[in-house]
Order: structure tokens, then sequence, then C-alpha cells
């Protein structure tokens, strides 16, 4: 099942995240004029910006730690989508029995972070995801879609009239 919605490894926490790319081979950077292919998005990325519009409008040039690895048509993606470093909840007293208030704050700590992986195939300046694992079960199994474009050593997932854009940045 396609869907129009990003694929959960460009999403931000909870919410979409997409942005704009780079192709970098023999020494040469292939520009946003130049079609992109599953090759060109092999390599390690990291999120450096993400911009929503709607009721939660924003740029954040400082997002929280993330990496997505893509190879031969596989990838893995983890991300802290909170706005902030996130707190670490307090070791419940009784681990076989946590109060409500203790597994309020392990879900806490634990709800903006997100992690899938699976395949990916390239149609056009789409990105197809087929997710085989990920940490939110309704995740598992998905297959999602994502409009993706380059930018030197970036790429930005999402179109300008999309309510969240990604860029993510080549590490290496």
């Amino acid at each position: 099942m396609k869907t129009a919605q990003p694929a959960l490894w460009v999403r931000s926490l909870s919410l979409p995240l997409l942005a704009a790319f780079a192709f970098v081979a023999s020494g040469s950077t292939v520009g946003a004029q130049n079609a992109m292919s599953a090759q060109s998005l092999e390599g390690v990325w990291m999120v450096t910006r993400i911009v929503r519009t709607g009721t939660d409008a924003g740029t954040d040039t400082h997002p929280q730690p993330s990496i997505a690895l893509l190879y031969k048509g596989y990838y893995s993606v983890i991300r802290d989508n909170s706005n902030g470093p996130r707190k670490q909840a307090p070791a419940p007293k009784d681990p076989e029995h946590p109060t409500d208030a203790e597994k309020i704050a392990k879900y806490d700590e634990w709800a903006p972070f997100i992690a899938s992986g699976g395949t990916y195939e390239v149609e056009g300046n789409t990105v197809i995801t087929h997710n085989v694992v990920a940490k939110q079960v309704k995740g598992m199994t998905q297959t999602e879609e994502v409009v993706v474009t380059f930018y030197g050593d970036s790429f930005v997932t999402g179109t300008p009239n999309d309510k969240l854009q990604v860029t993510y940045t080549r590490v290496r």
C-alpha cells in the first residue's frame, strides 16, 4: 500500500520530516538539475534542518541527533525527534511494578525516538520505502513515498506545499 505521507525514516519523531539531495561520484557533484538514482542516495546522512508549516510553523536549524544509512537499496534510520535533549526517566523504585507516573516518565523519554529499516527504491524524484522493521508496530511492513530534491551534499524531502520539509546532509 503506497501513501502520500513520508516514510518513517524521514519523519520527525511523530511528525513528518523532509528535504533536498546531493550525488557525489568520482569526485563530481550532481546538482538539483540531474536525475536522482538509488545510487545517489547511498551514504550516511544526518538531519540538519526541519521546516514546518501550519499550526507548528517554524524552522529548526539545530535538530536533535539522527543518522540515516542507505546502501544498495537498503536503509536504516534512527532519529531523536524531540525539540531539545531528552530527559532520562528515573529508575522505578520497584522495576517489577512501576507506578503510572514512572510509566509516563519512561514513555516521555522513549516517545520522540524513531527507528526503522528496510528497503528503498527510486522512481523519478520519489523515494519509496518498504519498512521491514520499525519502532512503532504501525510502521512494520509499511510502504511510503516521499519526494526528494538534491542540493549539493544535501537533499530535502517534501515539497514547499508539504507541512514538513527535512534537510539531510551527507556525512559520508
